[in-house]
């Protein structure tokens, strides 16, 4: 070999052992990402740095993947230099840009106690976060977002599949304390967390991490951040309105800069906040949180647990949506509805080719009235398209006219239930969502929804009686219950659960006494998790004597305190004794110390679920013979349900009086209304409930309140001492015309006195 290629190549060997400066540096930066990635998952001190070092450096050394977001060489001392920052109110200005442009740093800083975050504790101290952010000059706030709204873009251009992890998400939760996000309207930097929210939403359990995070907050930072989103959602439409868009044209006001997009996003988190909150109310709803403010309340005191505060749902209600009922509303259940019809969902459907704004998605920004006008509007529109196709099918198989486009019923009054029963049950279920026309045999009442109104009336007072022994009544609560040893038949059940559909679509308020738990099952079925807290609603005494069993805390005298307990319960039927066991040979096992939380546990699931369970069953078979197909268990709450059904007990009779007309003589200004109406705003609650039910059949108010009540006062003649009288089925007083009020007040006080509900007997 010539000397000069022995010399090349001997040169080229060595370059080969020496690292170039570029290979340097990137295994330097490995290292640095892989130091950073351990500091933080592993939350290690100060005192821990150096193991931590050394396993960095054995990582750097194997093909480990990068972690990402990682950009800064990872600090410690920087670390430490924000939180004394954060506590002394010193430099707090070039700090707070320091922290917003480094990840490592909001991963690290403002930590309760030494180590990582876990899924159940954010370990985050959200006072030295905002002691830092406070007061901050407008050139150093908008600084730091400026700093902030770069390090979201690189990490959404990154992807945010690692964000989920605990050490990574608790970062989310420091960007989101920054104060100025949203001030003075400008909310570019919120718009960019919001995104990177929204793709947190694609990974499972990643919300239900935040929510829990949130719930352990303070209530006033929870209420701060919702309070933030709904300054953005409001605004955006607003403005967007501003710039020449009418709600009409809602399609293309969704579509300009993103905005459908952004509102969405907006109300992903504040699903987190609808989360926590929830969160809050089941520790509040906790049998022992309860427990514990009824012995404080017996003692004059009031319990002081922060954890057990809630926000009202109404600050979840956002003004400015609901106000867009020939918008927002409208667009997004058209969208939704077509997005079905094409068989998509919104955990399917690709983020880029959604147009809705999200407000079905998450129903909370919606007051109840907004969600029964969008039912309202979705019935309509199956209800048109059930009458189109029936028409269509009778033209084509036929020939001729198309059958009615009304589900008619026409029943005797004396055999209301086998009529109902039997004219139902041939229809099948699509003719259910047609509009209801109810027709008494021999009667000539044409059904304006009066008729429809007395036909619901006389159902379910029927079904209710105990000739028909498919329910028992639970006097401490006021309620019923299903019939665990009822003789009728599932189709009696399986009636009584097609008439709670069809009074929602067909607007009707029934007089039905449930508890909380059936609308609970109603909704979620298997799934609705009931608990002590139900019971205590339902059947007081019994969940009081359960609860005794789980408070007391001496072993060694449980079984003289309770004496002999087996897995069973006994209860009387037909004058026998009967004995149905909680587990398979729970009358040979006996309770102790050690079992009575599963004795408690089967004792409960016996009481709501299988005791009841083929009533309960053919019952909710019925319910959703009238709801399948539709978009109900999306838009309402178990807790809305009831209030469909059974109406609001809020009572403002001064909107019921706003509302009200007159007819055959009386107008407002006449003297027996005005005296009318004196005598009824004096009335007590309950009196004014007795009068309610007098007038309409029923003593709660219909979604929206007592204004939305179409009381009519009618002049019954002249004076006389016969008592008012009333059309319930029309909301109809009849008032003779008294002419004195004490003789008004002392007939009307006699005639509310004497009508009852067969519920409130």
């Amino acid at each position: 070999m010539a000397p000069e290629v022995a010399m090349e190549s001997e040169a080229q060997e060595k370059a080969r052992e020496v690292p170039s400066a570029d290979s340097r540096h990137r295994a330097q930066v490995r290292f640095q990402k892989l130091f950073a990635e351990l500091l933080v998952t592993t939350g290690a001190a100060a005192t821990k740095t150096s193991e931590v070092f050394a396993e960095a450096l054995r990582l750097a050394q194997t093909d480990r993947a990068l972690p990402k977001y990682f950009s800064h060489a990872p600090n410690l001392e920087t670390v430490a230099a924000v939180n004394k920052a954060a506590e002394e109110g010193r430099e707090r200005e070039g700090k707070a840009q320091e922290l917003c442009s480094d990840f490592f740093l909001l991963c690290m800083v403002f930590k309760t106690r030494p180590g990582p975050p876990t899924e159940e504790d954010a370990n985050f101290d959200h006072v030295k976060a905002a002691k830092l952010f406070e007061d901050l000059s407008p050139e150093a706030s908008e600084a730091s977002l400026v700093a902030l709204c770069g390090l979201v873009d690189q990490m959404l251009q990154q992807g945010s599949e690692e964000l989920h992890l605990p050490a990574y998400l608790r970062a989310v939760m420091v960007m989101l304390s920054h104060p100025g996000l949203g001030e003075l309207g400008d909310f570019e930097a919120l718009k960019k967390i919001l995104e990177l929210v929204a793709q947190l939403h694609k990974t499972k359990g990643t919300k239900e991490i935040l929510s829990k995070w949130y719930s352990q907050l303070p209530m006033t930072v929870l209420e701060g951040r919702l309070a933030q989103l709904q300054q953005f959602v409001t605004l955006s439409l607003l403005e967007a309105q501003g710039d020449g868009f009418t709600l009409e044209d809602v399609s293309a006001m969704g579509q300009k800069d993103g905005l459908a997009r952004h509102i969405r996003n907006a109300l992903r988190l504040m699903d987190v906040c609808w989360g926590a909150n929830q969160l809050r109310l089941e520790h509040q709803q906790h049998w022992r949180t309860r427990r514990k403010a009824q012995k404080l309340r017996q003692q004059g005191q009031l319990l002081e647990d922060e954890a057990a505060l809630t926000l009202p749902v109404t600050q979840f209600h956002n003004d400015a949506v609901n106000e867009c009922e020939e918008g927002v509303l409208k667009h997004d259940l058209k969208e939704v509805l077509e997005m079905q019809y094409r068989g998509q969902y919104f955990a399917t459907i690709q983020e880029e080719r959604r147009r809705d704004f999200g407000i079905i998605e998450f129903p909370f920004v919606l007051t109840p009235v907004s969600k029964v006008r969008m039912l309202n509007i979705e019935s309509l529109l199956l209800q048109r398209e059930e009458i189109r196709r029936n028409m269509t099918l009778s033209v084509i198989l036929r020939g001729g006219l198309s059958e009615n486009p009304w589900l008619v019923l026409k029943v005797r009054r004396d055999h209301i239930v086998e009529d109902s029963l039997r004219q139902l049950a041939e229809v099948g279920r699509d003719p259910l969502k047609k509009p209801l026309k109810i027709h008494f045999d021999g009667e000539e009442g044409v059904d304006e929804g009066g008729v429809q109104k007395e036909f619901f009336q006389l159902l379910v007072e029927q079904l209710y009686e105990e000739d028909y022994g498919m329910f028992e009544r639970v006097d401490e609560s006021r309620n019923f219950w299903f019939n665990k040893n009822s003789f009728e038949a599932n189709v009696q059940f399986q009636l009584f659960g097609i008439v709670l559909g069809l009074a929602i679509y067909n607007q009707v308020i029934l007089d039905v006494h449930f508890p909380m738990a059936v609308y609970k099952k109603l909704m979620h079925g298997t799934r609705a998790n009931l608990g002590l807290h139900d019971l205590l609603d339902f059947q007081p005494s019994l969940a009081q004597g359960l609860i005794t069993l789980l408070e007391h805390e001496d072993s060694a005298t449980f079984q003289e305190t309770f004496g002999p307990l087996h897995f069973c319960v006994e209860y009387e039927w037909l004058g026998c004794l009967q004995e149905a066991e909680l587990k398979e040979g729970g009358k040979d096992i006996e309770v102790t110390f050690e079992n009575r939380e599963e004795y408690v546990r089967r004792y409960i699931d016996y009481i709501f679920n299988t005791s009841v369970e083929r009533q309960f069953n053919a019952f909710r078979n019925g319910f959703d013979a009238c709801i399948s197909g539709t978009l109900f268990r999306q838009l309402f709450r178990y807790d809305e349900l009831e209030l469909l059904i059974c109406g609001s007990q809020e009572l403002d009779f001064r909107a019921l009086e706003s509302a009200a007309s007159y007819q055959d003589g009386f107008t407002s200004s006449s003297e027996p209304v005005r005296w009318f109406w004196e005598v009824v705003h004096d009335l007590t609650v309950e009196e004014k409930r007795s009068l309610l039910q007098f007038c309409t059949g029923c003593d709660r108010a219909p979604v929206g309140g007592l204004g939305r009540l179409p009381l009519i006062v009618s002049r019954a003649g002249p004076d006389s001492d016969v008592l008012p009288t009333v059309h319930t089925c029309f909301n109809h007083l009849l008032l003779p015309d008294y002419k004195s009020k004490d003789k008004l007040e002392s007939r009307l006080r006699l005639a509310i006195q004497h009508c009852h509900g067969f519920g409130l007997k």
